[in-house]
């Protein structure tokens, strides 16, 4: 049969890193590193990309790959007592199957991750090309010890745009977040979406399952549809942040918005022998024409036309 998963092979990357090409029936593409399990790639049928990656990005593991979706394993932030976003994006992880349309990459502890982390654990990590412009991402992880262990997770979703200023990002109106920009205070969504006119830094909590990008700029959406992730993270670091990040481009934050689904505000407790697994589906969507939303002010039409 040929959709049975055959032993794996890795090629060779952009950065001279191994990883996995995956191609669709339609055209679609997708690559994934070995280093971080990290999808840095994903062109739909009509060869456009969907993700972001840095202008400087710096192919250097254990670095991470800075954009496409770094995975934030086991923790999210500084949310626990490990390093920024936990180790799993540092690490290598191992091809376990293969189709020409999914990859299946496992990370597992090891006597080194567990003088980080005391943890015996299993963490499993696929990429599937879907139907039409669709992709899924699921992960598992299971707790292979004798204790209860706790995490927190991301998948840290650089979502390519024609231009950030214009963009959008909805499905967040009445949810609650954590301000990160202002000492994590709590506060409520009003607006029917999130724009983009300055840094952008917030932790959205139990929000809807359903949230969109919308490139507004470059004529289409990112539908995101996210399951067993109750939160979702919006950023964009904007002119300052971008300038002092040495693996970001001075001008990258106009190129992009990440938009993270997560479970951050309560962790995930996971008995001995259990296993969790969450997913994320993106499916991107034309619009037939880049003229302004028939419901923008004349004055921000004005803005768009002069700028």
């Amino acid at each position: 049969r040929d959709h049975q998963m055959s032993k794996p092979e890795t090629t060779t990357l952009r950065g001279e890193l191994p990883g996995v090409k995956l191609a669709g029936s339609t055209g679609a593409t997708a690559e994934v590193y070995t280093h971080g399990a990290h999808l840095a790639s994903w062109k739909t049928a009509d060869g456009v990309e969907q993700l972001f990656v840095s202008s400087d990005v710096v192919f250097k593991p254990p670095k991470a790959i800075r954009g496409g979706v770094p995975i934030c394993f086991p923790q999210f932030s500084d949310f626990g007592p490990l390093g920024q976003h936990g180790f799993a994006r540092n690490e290598t992880w191992e091809v376990t199957a293969r189709t020409p349309t999914s990859v299946q990459m496992t990370l597992r502890s090891t006597p080194a991750s567990k003088e980080k982390w005391p943890h015996d654990f299993v963490c499993v990590y696929e990429v599937m090309l879907g139907a039409g412009n669709h992709l899924k991402t699921t992960m598992s992880v299971t707790n292979a010890g004798t204790e209860p262990m706790t995490f927190t997770t991301a998948l840290h979703t650089y979502f390519r745009c024609d231009d950030a200023r214009d963009a959008k990002v909805t499905g967040l109106k009445g949810a609650s977040y954590m301000d990160s920009l202002d000492g994590r205070v709590r506060r409520e969504e009003v607006g029917d979406f999130v724009a983009f006119a300055g840094e952008v830094d917030r932790i959205y909590l139990s929000t809807s399952d359903a949230l969109a990008v919308e490139d507004v700029a470059g004529s289409r959406s990112i539908r995101i549809t996210k399951r067993n992730l109750p939160d979702a993270v919006v950023w964009n670091p904007w002119v300052e942040k971008s300038k002092a990040t040495g693996d970001l481009g001075d001008d990258d934050y106009k190129k992009f918005v990440c938009v993270e689904v997560a479970a951050i505000e309560t962790p995930v407790t996971l008995p001995a022998g259990e296993r969790w697994e969450c997913e994320q589906v993106l499916e991107c969507v034309k619009h037939a024409s880049s003229a302004p939303a028939i419901d923008a002010a004349p004055s921000e039409v004005e803005a768009e036309e002069a700028r």
